[in-house]
């Protein structure tokens, strides 16, 4: 796990913790349990706000899992990338 900061802002590890989800994300194209535990590792360790990335990466997660259409896969996965750019920018 990531150490804890006292601030809200997160450190290097954290972000780099973000940026390696963020790659994941970006060119997932199955749900893979082992990496979905990963990704739940990072986020509980942020000690920031997370419930809406956890929110994303879910239904994103279950468009992978249940064959949604392309564009409602895309969709989803653009709005975890929105979500961890928002984490990321502050």
């Amino acid at each position: 796990m990531l150490p804890a900061t006292d601030g809200a802002t997160p450190s290097a590890d954290r972000f780099a913790a973000l940026d390696a989800l963020r790659r994941r994300v970006a060119i997932q194209s199955c749900a893979v349990a082992g990496e979905r535990v990963k990704a739940r590792r990072v986020l509980f360790s942020l000690d920031l706000p997370a419930i809406d990335l956890r929110t994303a990466l879910d239904n994103f997660e279950r468009a992978i899992v249940e064959h949604d259409d392309r564009p409602v896969v895309a969709a989803r996965r653009l709005r975890c990338l929105a979500v961890l750019d928002g984490i990321v920018g502050g």
